[in-house]
């Protein structure tokens, strides 16, 4: 598990779209950053876990399996936005699995207030970085989301920018929402 000291180190604000077409994101110097960050422990899961509705993980889980795909890393992503209680042990189990293998894995989260499932995996994690978006994620749902899981399990923060609106009749969560960073 995480250190106690390590929550407050990572915090990266927002800048450029990091959409899986962009492939000059990759090289941009503070996701690096964020990703050197990441190295500083040993770790075989990774747990994302987002502030509020509005803050999609997965387009954050992508970019780290593509960093950590560009420096020779055995890395998969789960979307376990919809994973319920009732199969959280099942999902741990074939983590731990991978992680036999020598592979890593990075969980794209639900919000805890929204995911009870969101919880134990966070907490089996090996780390949880925070994901809040610029101008929709609360202190409020901060908080409640670090007293939920645990301010030990967290390596940091990122921030994200909200998604755009979703056109009229698109059903929720098909919409890629642009994770973005930058100074």
């Amino acid at each position: 598990m995480v250190d106690q000291h390590a929550g407050p180190d990572l915090t990266l604000a927002l800048g450029n779209d990091v959409s899986a077409g962009s492939e000059s994101s990759w090289e941009r110097t503070d996701w690096q950053r964020m990703w050197l960050r990441t190295q500083s422990l040993e770790w075989r899961t990774l747990a994302l876990v987002p502030g509020d509705d509005q803050t999609s993980t997965l387009d954050v889980a992508n970019l780290i399996a593509r960093l950590a795909l560009d420096h020779g890393e055995s890395i998969r992503v789960a979307d376990i936005r919809a994973l319920r209680m009732k199969h959280v042990d099942a999902f741990l189990e074939g983590v731990r699995w991978e992680g036999s293998q020598g592979t890593r894995v990075v969980f794209a989260t639900s919000p805890a207030s929204r995911s009870l499932a969101t919880v134990p995996v966070a907490r089996a994690a090996d780390c949880v970085i925070l994901c809040v978006s610029l101008g929709s994620t609360s202190l409020s749902a901060v908080r409640d989301t670090i007293e939920h899981v645990g301010r030990r399990h967290f390596l940091g923060s990122l921030l994200v920018t909200p998604p755009a609106p979703r056109p009229k009749g698109l059903p929720h969560g098909s919409h890629a929402s642009t994770a973005r960073i930058g100074s």
